[in-house]
């Protein structure tokens, strides 16, 4: 087992420091109180590595606040880590993974998705669709199924074990500790919201992949899983046999209850979708990231393509599109374009909204945004 030490010292480096700053602001430059960082950026700088430097650290509480997400009005808890002159919080989160990337990145599972950079979404469909395509004696069946309340219900003090064990310098483990029990915030009803890791901090995703990764091993090495992918929480294995799926399944729980963790009661193992010699479809669809997969085509969920709608409806009738629009719309058109859905996207998308323009739109904000970095970046040299 790899030990990491000496990452005090790498934190607080300006190259660290830096670029954490860097992507830690990227869609929050207008915020006021990061306006007022980047304006006193060095002076800023220096305050925080004295803050790290003296290790007395003392959990922040936050404001909480429930959401409805997706198109299915999912209740979700959020909080907001702070991001002032005060408490750089988001900064030192950023700076805590740009550190920490390799040991995160270290033994992952090739094929966990979600929040892991190049690993998104269309990494795993591409990576299911070939191995529907190559195997397909070997999917027969499927099991998906998720983890119960994972974020909430994850133990932070397992985390710490964990981390104990490979961090070998005791200021910078403090750091981390610092962060993870950072996790409380208050509602505006007034009740106090604890949980494990927050939905809304830039580290929690981070920790969630790294605390799933003996889960990961555990159905490839020792379940021996032919086909496996994980997306955060939820998970799909394909198997030729149905009797060792409910197998799996009955492995996985009990290595989640040495964890805290179960999966949600609403698994399910059913029969993949199959044609017939009369061209028939029988079987049932994985539905999975937002796609939907198909013996032979790979379509979008029904709740994406009605949002994505919906949304080129309103662009339609707006005088003048903003970037963050035209960012979400090429967002929802990135599901399309590798997808079966062609003919939809030309009817309903397409027809409505330019492809082209939108692009236009976020090039020269992006330009904008350039030029303005390299202009504050002459100021702090003459400075």
């Amino acid at each position: 087992m790899k030990s990491y030490k000496n990452l005090l010292k790498q934190a607080i480096t300006d190259e660290c420091m830096d670029e954490a700053f860097r992507v830690a602001i990227k869609r929050k430059r207008k915020r006021p109180e990061v306006v007022k960082i980047i304006n006193n950026y060095e002076e800023c700088k220096k305050k925080l590595r004295e803050y790290i430097l003296n290790g007395e650290y003392v959990p922040f509480v936050h404001k909480a606040r429930e959401i409805n997400d997706g198109f299915k009005l999912k209740k979700r808890i959020i909080i907001q880590p702070y991001f002032t002159t005060v408490k750089p919080e988001q900064w030192i989160q950023h700076i805590v993974v740009q550190v920490l990337k390799p040991m995160f990145m270290k033994g992952m599972y090739e094929f966990s998705c979600g929040s892991v950079p190049y690993r998104g979404v269309h990494y795993g469909k591409e990576y299911i669709e070939k191995y529907i395509a190559k195997h397909p004696k070997k999917i027969k069946y499927a099991l998906k199924a998720d983890i119960h309340h994972f974020y909430e219900n994850v133990n932070t003090d397992l985390i710490k074990e964990k981390l104990k064990k490979h961090i070998k310098d005791e200021q910078f483990l403090k750091l981390t500790y610092f962060i993870l029990d950072s996790n409380t915030g208050v509602l505006p009803n007034g009740k106090v919201y604890r949980p494990g890791l927050p939905i809304g901090f830039y580290t929690s995703q981070w920790f969630a992949n790294w605390f799933l990764q003996p889960l990961d091993h555990f159905i490839k090495e020792k379940l021996q899983a032919d086909f496996y992918v994980r997306y955060m929480d939820d998970i799909v294995i394909f198997g030729s046999n149905k009797r060792k799926l409910h197998k799996m399944r009955a492995e996985i729980e009990k290595f989640l209850n040495g964890t805290d963790l179960k999966l949600k009661g609403n698994y399910q193992i059913f029969k993949f979708d199959y044609i017939d010699k009369c061209g028939k479809h029988h079987g049932r669809f994985i539905d999975f990231m937002g796609f939907k997969f198909y013996r032979d085509r790979t379509t979008i969920r029904k709740s994406v393509f009605i949002r994505a709608c919906r949304l080129a409806t309103r662009l339609q009738k707006k005088l003048q599109i903003t970037w963050y629009d035209a960012c979400r719309m090429l967002s929802y058109m990135g599901w399309f374009l590798p997808t079966n859905t062609y003919q939809a996207y030309k009817k309903y998308i397409d027809s409505k909204i330019s492809r082209k323009g939108l692009k236009k739109i976020v090039s020269m904000h992006d330009y904008k945004l350039a030029k303005q970095y390299k202009e504050e970046s002459k100021l702090k040299k003459a400075g």
